[in-house]
């Protein structure tokens, strides 16, 4: 029995050490499902092993083994692996031997395993492979009711029954022997699963350790006292340069001691020695110093080294342990880093200004970070004083700007954005002073508010711009009176002639004349009067004083009634062209002087092309904000206008001249041509109508005058379309060929104008429209946009296409007024020109009206 017991504990013991190897084995960490498999293997061979030391039990067919302990835990452990593989090597094994089981041994070792299978689902808190207590308590109750089974089947229905008392005895013996080993083969597997995780932790930890040790550039050392060659880990042999050593591999990590002092930097080395030198004589026992080394590749290492000493009979070191790290990173991140500073430092101390640093966190109580000593030249305050005080900067700030300048740095603090601001101070001695300030905020990780700024001395910029204001006040002053002077000679010269005319006249009638002359002499004076009042007139509109009588007009209605008269100002060897942009918005403007202006400009064209060339007239939609108002310095205010340009293919005006064209009574005409009124006149009306007038010429390409209308603040009404009834109606069955290079632009115009009953083909370029249309010339219209990629712009794609389609109506689409500007370009007076972005209702009722020109065709 003894012996029994014996062998039963080694099996058991092989077992732990087999699922022990499993959780350890690297090949299989991670697979739990391979452990499975192999545990329930592992135990299936410790299950036959058992069955060889089972011994007999009382007059029974039965035998006593400690298989219950691995089949119960092969279930709960390698689940239905587990089953599958130790139950049956239990009955095969006696039926292998010639001694079958009988059937409650053969209940037994199928029933056991399944009873751990169900209590790895009572498992607790504890995860897989743990085998908690409480699921322990539950298998051992199950275990107990299962041998219920056979003691009721040998008493009751066994072939050979037997009495109760033995039946008894055989089952209590079986219990506790079942028990007993179920309870030793817990402690066995669970003291081989907890030491299986500690020494995966401890080799984990060993990798985590080795790897940062590794990363960190980190190495260590091991020298006993008289040893020639230390022991060199694979960071210390790394961080030499030294780890393709050429000795045995039992001895690589030994390096000559003389090899190593060797790499030390010669003029480190002294230093290094003596240190070594107090270590051995025990004056040191822990110690670090910093050294450099030439690495055998020529490389210059900055080196760490700590170290401990120890020793056997206290007093002489007999072993130093250390560690060393390579610092070439940090050192020259070091050396960067005061270079750079030193770099700031003289840029601070060059600057005509100062740098400072603002803790902001607290709103009301501020602190002075940094402020350069440089403030002294500025504020006549050392930077100590302004540290002690904070409160100088703001009571040496400017008492009206105060407010307003609090006020940004709280906007901009708010936005994050950096703010920009000029302001004077008066320093310590009562001058003033003008400071340029440029800060910018930092929000930092611990919670601060930080604002970083530049202060630069901006008193002599402010003194220069103030002198070359009041130079620009006198020049302006002085071209004032040249002006005034020349608006009075001219005035003056003609006033001298009417006023000659109506004398001479006044004299001839005194003299009685004859009746039939009189007529002639009263017409000349009226005349006369008649252009006096004229040149009052254009006067008072120079001068913003004529009476105005603005309406609400749509100034494209103006433009379609003025060419017609406008054409028969002009020979026939000009030709006038018109762009007009639908959705025009309306303005408010007197007609009767828009008309006028418009004749002036037409003349002036005229005159400039000498009778020959093209005319063209456009109109668009514009948005004016500060920064257009600012470049061109226009006194406009903000908001809509609408743009008139009348463009011409004259030589250009001159650079020098230009600045002179608005000016009263000065014109390029030969004498006797023109009054030099008409662009005054113009711009006059344009100002008192609340807008301007622009000019662009180049020499040798033309002229383009722009006159910018407000737009009306009471916009009319739109007439409002049934677009879902009459625009698919209008649409259906169109053929449409679409050109648009930008995507999403694209895109958006296919889907309206297919929801409106358009079969719409679309291109990228005009290249690729041209290619399109010529493949399958069946389009009824074309939509395009004028500036596009490639070599056919939208007004080329148009001409071209029109060569051999000469009644295509066309749809042009532009992204800014100046794209139509150019003469010749393909477009008809009676083409539609659309303003980007094309509102839905705009852009249905241009092809309607286009449809329209299909159906006149």
């Amino acid at each position: 029995m003894f012996a029994f017991f014996l062998q039963s504990l080694i099996s058991l013991s092989l077992a732990g050490v087999l699922v022990f190897a499993t959780f350890t084995s690297d090949f299989l960490r991670g697979k739990e499902q391979t452990q499975k498999v192999l545990i329930g293997v592992f135990l299936g061979v410790i299950v036959i092993s058992l069955s060889m030391t089972s011994v007999p039990v009382g007059p029974l067919p039965m035998v006593m083994s400690a298989i219950s302990g691995p089949l119960l835990f092969a279930g709960y452990l390698a689940g239905p692996a587990g089953i599958l593989i130790a139950g049956p090597c239990a009955v095969l094994y006696r039926v292998a031997i010639g001694d079958p089981m009988p059937t409650a041994g053969i209940y037994m070792a199928c029933a056991t395993p399944f009873l751990g299978l169900a209590g790895s689902y009572l498992r607790a808190a504890k995860p897989w492979p743990h085998i908690p207590r409480r699921s322990l308590v539950m298998m051992l109750v199950g275990y107990v009711m299962l041998l219920t089974v056979p003691f009721f089947y040998m008493t009751l229905f066994s072939p050979q029954p037997q009495s109760l008392p033995v039946t008894s005895k055989v089952v209590v013996i079986f219990g506790l022997t079942g028990t007993g080993f179920i309870l030793i083969t817990w402690r066995i597997l669970e003291f081989a699963i907890r030491l299986a995780e500690k020494v995966n932790g401890a080799n984990e930890l060993s990798e985590n350790l080795d790897l940062a040790m590794r990363v960190s550039g980190m190495g260590r050392f091991r020298r006993n006292r008289g040893d020639q060659r230390p022991f060199f880990d694979a960071g210390m042999l790394a961080m030499y340069g030294l780890e393709k050593s050429t000795l045995p591999a039992q001895e690589q990590g030994l390096v000559p001691i003389s090899d190593w002092e060797s790499l030390v930097f010669p003029k480190d080395f002294p230093k290094v020695k003596a240190e070594a030198d107090r270590v051995w004589r025990g004056e040191q026992l822990v110690g670090r110093g910093e050294f450099r080394v030439r690495r055998p590749d020529g490389a210059l290492r900055n080196i760490r080294a700590v170290w401990i000493s120890d020793s056997k009979n206290g007093s002489i070191p007999t072993r130093v342990t250390g560690m060393h790290m390579d610092l070439t990173d940090t050192r020259e991140a070091e050396k960067q880093h005061r270079s750079s500073l030193g770099r700031l430092a003289m840029v601070a101390e060059e600057l005509p200004g100062i740098v400072m640093e603002l803790d902001l966190t607290e709103d009301k109580n501020p602190s002075l970070l940094y402020i350069s000593p440089k403030c002294k030249e500025i504020w006549g305050v050392t930077d100590q004083e302004f540290y002690e005080n904070p409160g100088l900067i703001a009571k040496m700030h400017d008492p009206d700007d105060i407010k307003e300048f609090t006020g940004l740095i709280e906007r901009c603090r708010k936005t994050g954005a950096p703010c920009s601001h000029q302001y004077k101070i008066t320093a310590r001695d009562g001058s003033t002073r003008w400071l340029d300030f440029h800060g910018s905020f930092s929000f930092e990780e611990d919670g601060r508010t930080l604002l970083r700024a530049v202060q630069l001395d901006a008193t002599k910029q402010v003194e220069a711009q103030r002198q070359i204001q009041q130079e620009r006040e006198i020049a302006r002053r002085a071209q004032k009176f040249e002006s005034i002077g020349q608006l009075t000679g001219g005035v003056a010269h003609d006033f001298n002639n009417l006023l000659a005319v109506i004398l001479g006249n006044l004299e001839l009638l005194r003299d009685g004349e004859e009746p039939e002359n009189q007529i002639k002499l009263i017409d000349a004076a009226i005349a006369a009067s008649l252009r006096g009042a004229d040149l009052t007139r254009n006067m008072l509109a120079f001068a913003r004083k004529a009476p105005l009588t603005p309406v609400k007009l749509d100034i494209n209605d103006v433009l379609r009634e003025a060419k017609n008269w406008i054409g028969r100002t002009l020979p026939e060897s000009v030709r006038v062209e018109t762009s007009l942009l639908a959705g025009l918005w309306a303005v408010d403007v007197d007609r009767a002087s828009l008309e006028s202006a418009l004749l002036n400009l037409t003349l002036n064209a005229r005159d400039a092309m000498g009778g020959r060339g093209h005319l063209t007239i456009e109109t668009a939609n514009v948005r004016i904000d500060e920064d257009y108002i600012d470049l061109r310095q226009e006194e406009l205010t903000p908001g809509r206008y609408v743009m008139v340009a009348v463009s011409d293919t004259g030589p250009g005006i001159a650079k020098e001249i230009l600045p002179s064209i608005f000016e009263p009574f000065f014109t390029t005409k030969p004498p006797g041509v023109g009054s030099g009124l008409g662009l005054s006149m113009t711009l006059g009306f344009m100002r008192q109508s609340g807008g301007t007038v622009q000019v662009y010429s180049e020499v040798g390409e033309g002229t383009t005058f722009k006159l910018y209308f407000p737009a009306a603040k009471d916009q009319p009404e739109p007439a409002m379309r049934p677009q879902s009834a009459e625009t698919a109606s209008e649409g259906a069955g169109r053929r449409l060929l679409l050109a648009e290079d930008e995507d999403d632009v694209r895109n958006t115009l296919v889907t309206i104008l297919e929801r409106a009953g358009y079969q719409v083909t679309a291109t990228a370029s005009g290249d690729e429209a041209y290619d399109t249309f010529v493949a399958n010339p069946s389009f009824d219209l074309l939509l395009t946009d004028i500036v596009m990629p490639g070599e056919l712009q939208g007004t080329s794609l148009a001409k071209k296409l029109r060569q051999k389609w000469p009644e295509l109506p066309i749809v042009f689409m532009s992204g800014y007024a100046s794209e139509a500007t150019v003469h010749g370009n393909g477009l008809r007076p009676e083409d539609i020109r659309l303003m980007k972005p094309v509102q839905r209702s705009d852009l249905l009722a241009a092809m309607v009206k286009a449809s329209s020109q299909i159906k006149e065709s």
